[in-house]
């Protein structure tokens, strides 16, 4: 991967990683101590965080908005594992392009899991975790993940992809019409095996850096929120999971909070 020179202000960038394109939007501060790293979805894109630019609150930060792998405006190759543990490989080597920041992640639902499967060395560069209701445990597997995970590649690529499609065409935060069935599918499979073995919750826990768990007031009766004991816990109102654009004046405003405190 070749060094990127980036520019001055918010911009798009296509970054190649072993072959694969990653399309990012980096709003670059050349004087800036922290870089956010906003990590999206199953079935997402960053436009997950599209309301993030229509406030103020991050003035002196470089923020980094990746399209991962399979979704968005980046690259879908077939060949590609799409493992939770690949997908933060690829997103580590573009947050190596900024060596003298700390990092602070902003990670949404599969974006969580991808987060704390970050290297030793990206965790001691952590100065915040924030998750936004990431998977950690085998109960944030809903009907949609643990659904796809459980039937063959083929029989989502032939008959339930398309399904999919049609029923979130109009969703706030899904667009499977920026995915494939087997991006979809793979991902899928990795993070429910992932959230089942207890190893992202172990991990979120340890966290050296301070941490903090958001989530919507509409999904009160998580199993989760019983789980966080000592995880500083920020709830969203009148929202569900997609918090960032349910409530984004809100949502913002809390993270600012966190973040800045």
């Amino acid at each position: 991967m070749k060094n990127i020179q980036f520019k001055d202000g918010r911009n798009e960038y296509d970054i190649v990683v072993e072959n694969i394109r990653l399309n990012v939007l980096c709003d670059f501060k050349p004087d800036a101590k922290n870089l956010m790293i906003f990590l999206h979805g199953l079935a997402c894109s960053r436009d997950t965080f599209r309301d993030l630019f229509a406030h103020d609150y991050f003035q002196g930060y470089s923020m980094l908005l990746p399209d991962l792998v399979g979704f968005g405006r980046s690259d879908k190759p077939d060949s590609f594992s799409y493992t939770m543990e690949a997908q933060a490989d690829l997103c580590e080597r573009v947050m190596n392009q900024f060596p003298d920041v700390t990092i602070q992640v902003v990670a949404h639902s599969m974006g969580g899991a991808i987060g704390l499967l970050f290297s030793a060395e990206q965790v001691e560069r952590m100065d915040a975790f924030v998750n936004i209701e990431g998977n950690l445990i085998s109960e944030d597997c809903g009907m949609l993940s643990r659904g796809i995970a459980d039937v063959s590649l083929r029989d989502y690529r032939e008959r339930i992809f398309e399904e999919h499609r049609e029923r979130f065409s109009n969703d706030t935060v899904l667009q499977f019409d920026q995915t494939t069935p087997v991006a979809v599918h793979r991902s899928a499979r990795s993070m429910v095996e992932w959230s089942d073995n207890g190893e992202l919750l172990r991990r979120f826990k340890q966290l050296p850096c301070r941490t903090s768990y958001f989530w919507g007031e509409k999904n009160h009766d998580m199993p989760i929120l019983q789980r966080l004991e000592g995880i500083e816990k920020c709830m969203i109102h009148d929202s569900g999971h997609g918090m960032m654009v349910e409530n984004p004046r809100e949502f913002y405003s809390k993270l600012a909070e966190f973040l800045m405190a």
